[in-house]
């Protein structure tokens, strides 16, 4: 019997897991092996496509099926086969037609688990794939091969004092999508069950695990839901007002190993 048997850990990448500089620090990379191999479950939960998750899975114990696109998608990593998928529709296409029109210099992404698409160019979007260090497509929203069912985010992004009109614009539809700031520059809409509070519930049933012994650490608006249905939740100090205010526990900020410190709170309370 492992100190952390039946224990599922989801922890968000950008701001969190990952440093300001993207990169993972050794010692958070020794406290989740420590973790796992005390019996612990360990998995991302994420809006990044799996392709943008590779060069931090080949270093971390993800022992747990990845959340992608903020919970749109669920990828067994030992198998690599989609547990889940909440695809969009064409719905999802109207309405980024309609922000297209509406706002020409708002760039907008579509997102399959395993290919990126950019419909709308505009620097944020540039640099955005830039920092992913991921290949992508640039083609009309009407040309992209695959149907909408296999669409599992998109993203439309901006300078933060350009995104508030596109968010009162796409408001209305938020009876029929998951909308949500994954940081103020991007604003991203999947199905209405994409959202990495279900994804990390679903990754919980598919363990066997139980939901009190559920803990989840993200610092932004994307990550409430996961942070409020969790057993015990945790945000890095770095995190925006709201997503502190929602964890039960404040760890280190994630430029001093916030995973780290998840991991010793868990050692001390179980």
């Amino acid at each position: 019997m492992g100190k952390f048997d039946g224990i599922l850990l989801a922890s968000d990448m950008d701001g969190t897991l990952l440093d300001d500089k993207r990169e993972i620090g050794s010692a958070t990379i020794e406290a989740l092996r420590y973790f796992t191999q005390n019996g612990g479950f360990f998995a991302i939960a994420t809006g990044r496509t799996r392709p943008a998750t590779e060069v931090y899975r080949a270093q971390l114990p993800c022992n747990a099926p990845g959340v992608y696109l903020n919970g749109a998608i669920i990828c067994d990593e030992r198998t690599q086969e989609i547990v889940y998928m909440e695809g969009l529709d064409e719905r999802a296409k109207a309405l980024a037609h309609a922000v297209m029109r509406e706002f020409p210099h708002i760039g907008v992404e579509v997102f399959l688990l395993d290919r990126s698409y950019v419909c709308n160019m505009n620097d944020t979007s540039r640099e955005h794939f830039l920092n992913l260090d991921i290949p992508y497509t640039q083609m009309p929203i009407d040309e992209i091969p695959e149907p909408c069912a296999q669409w599992g985010k998109i993203n439309f992004t901006g300078k933060p004092e350009q995104m508030e009109p596109v968010r009162a614009f796409v408001e209305p539809m938020k009876e029929h999508f998951n909308l949500t700031f994954s940081t103020p520059i991007f604003y991203e809409m999947t199905g209405k069950g994409g959202h990495k509070g279900d994804g990390v519930r679903r990754v919980a049933d598919y363990l066997g695990v139980r939901p009190e012994k559920i803990c989840t650490v993200g610092d932004s608006q994307n990550d409430l839901p996961m942070l409020q249905s969790a057993g015990i939740s945790f945000a890095p100090a770095n995190a925006r007002a709201e997503t502190l205010e929602a964890a039960d526990v404040v760890v280190r900020d994630n430029n001093h190993d916030a995973l780290q410190s998840v991991v010793e709170y868990l050692d001390q309370h179980f």
